[in-house]
């Protein structure tokens, strides 16, 4: 039995799950305004441990969202994350934050890309087929009207992120395609966590620093 904490913190979106075998048990998370991740993350982690009914002890591995993302947040999650491990003696997971937006839809055929607002018109983005395979590397892009240029017009293609809202009438210059506003959560990492876990792919707890561009 694997008993995961999963930590999302790369948004404004301050996420904490706890897993059992890639089933999310329980979660909480809170959206602001503003970065609040300082005054609730440690809220939240103590939260979800009390209504799993399971102690900190029982917890097999850490995982937390490497990023791209926010910068001061994201480092607020690799702090707490990197502490428990060492005060649990237990591995450390990272998962991008990309990757966890991947799977928060199933799509049957096409493209999929997450999307997280970086600045201005600049997005931290990357392509997935609809077996949630990366197909790009994360880069950062300005989202304009080149940046349709490289999708055929016969091509499904959904976009997720947390893209302002002034930017949805740019998703459909391309034909066919979805946009969906959605935050990254702790509760899409369950899955993937317990895969990493299962195939040992643990971080170096000293020396894990969030993934930044």
């Amino acid at each position: 039995m694997s008993l995961i904490l999963n930590i999302e913190t790369s948004t404004k979106n301050c996420s904490v799950s706890i897993a059992k075998n890639g089933i999310c048990l329980a979660s909480v998370e809170e959206c602001s305004e503003k970065y609040f991740h300082s005054e609730k993350l440690h809220t939240f982690i103590q939260y979800v441990i009390n209504i799993s009914g399971i102690h900190f002890q029982d917890l097999k591995s850490i995982c937390v969202s490497k990023g791209p993302g926010s910068y001061t947040s994201l480092r607020i999650g690799a702090s707490a994350a990197r502490g428990l491990c060492c005060a649990l003696d237990i591995p450390l997971l990272s998962i991008d934050t990309l990757t966890i937006m991947s799977y928060k839809i199933n799509i049957k055929k096409g493209f999929l890309i997450p999307m997280i607002h970086a600045k201005s018109d600049f997005f931290y983005t990357s392509l997935f087929n609809e077996s949630k395979e990366r197909l790009s590397p994360i880069r950062i892009k300005k989202l304009d009207d080149d940046f349709f240029k490289h999708f055929s017009k016969n091509e499904k293609v959904y976009f997720i992120g947390n893209y302002p809202l002034i930017y949805k009438k740019l998703f459909f210059l391309v034909n066919k395609n979805e946009c969906s506003y959605k935050m990254p959560s702790a509760m899409d990492m369950s899955l993937i966590s317990y895969k990493k876990f299962c195939k040992k792919k643990f971080n170096n707890v000293e020396k894990f620093v969030p993934f930044y561009l």
